[in-house]
């Protein structure tokens, strides 16, 4: 396991990350690059993992999933974030997508129904200078009618189903992406659904082995690890 004793050593593990793992694994998007170069990953993790935040894996975090930088840059990459996309995030965690959406939309809404999350999560953003986000409490179920439509919605984790609300809250040729999975499933599937109209059009675009996140699926409740 490598030792950080510094931010340089944590910008160096950052372009490892842009340079030895998105770009051999096809990630072509310069916007996407370009984001997740700018947002470090460590501060959203607790103390335990940010020597793993560059770590081609994914972590499980207070009962969550925290992907893998490939898997996370080839969802946004499905994504397709521009610079005028009102973006909504569900479960939004510590706020490091959020963060990262932040860089190509023009404004993101992250939801967190965990106020302890929320907060961190606020926290993190206002420290990082990232004023395009509104970190709010409410639940992947209901999302955000108010200020909808968005173009986007972007959904952290795993999710076995996504509510008609969530799905009345997108906007004409807006995209939803999400990793789906039952619980118990040693495999989830990355998912793009694209609005047409009054029609929805799902597609598959890779799967994402969750077989040693037997626990999350499970959806034990786990306490929430300090993110410092």
């Amino acid at each position: 396991m490598p030792v950080f004793d510094s931010a340089d050593d944590f910008a160096v593990a950052r372009d490892n990350m842009v340079f030895g793992q998105l770009i051999p694994n096809r990630i072509r998007s310069a916007a996407v690059l370009k984001a997740m170069e700018a947002v470090p990953r460590e501060p959203f993790l607790p103390e335990r993992l940010k020597s793993r935040a560059y770590a081609d894996e994914t972590l499980a975090v207070g009962g969550r999933l925290f992907f893998s930088p490939q898997i996370f840059a080839a969802l946004l990459e499905a994504a397709d974030v521009g610079p005028d996309d009102f973006v909504l995030n569900l479960k939004a965690d510590s706020g490091y997508t959020a963060a990262v959406l932040a860089q190509t939309a023009r404004a993101v809404v992250a939801l967190e129904s965990d106020p302890d999350r929320a907060e961190a999560a606020d926290r993190l953003l206002v420290s990082a200078e990232i004023d395009n986000v509104a970190v709010l409490r409410g639940t992947a179920e209901e999302g955000f009618p108010a200020q909808a439509p968005f173009d986007v919605v972007f959904i952290d984790g795993i999710t076995p189903v996504v509510s008609d609300k969530i799905f009345q809250q997108l906007g004409q040729n807006g995209r939803m992406v999400f990793v789906e999975a039952k619980p118990g499933n040693s495999f989830g599937t990355a998912v793009k659904i694209v609005r047409k109209g009054d029609n929805y059009l799902k597609t598959a675009l890779f799967s994402v082995d969750l077989s040693a996140f037997g626990r999350i699926l499970a959806y034990k409740k786990f306490d929430f690890e300090a993110i410092s």
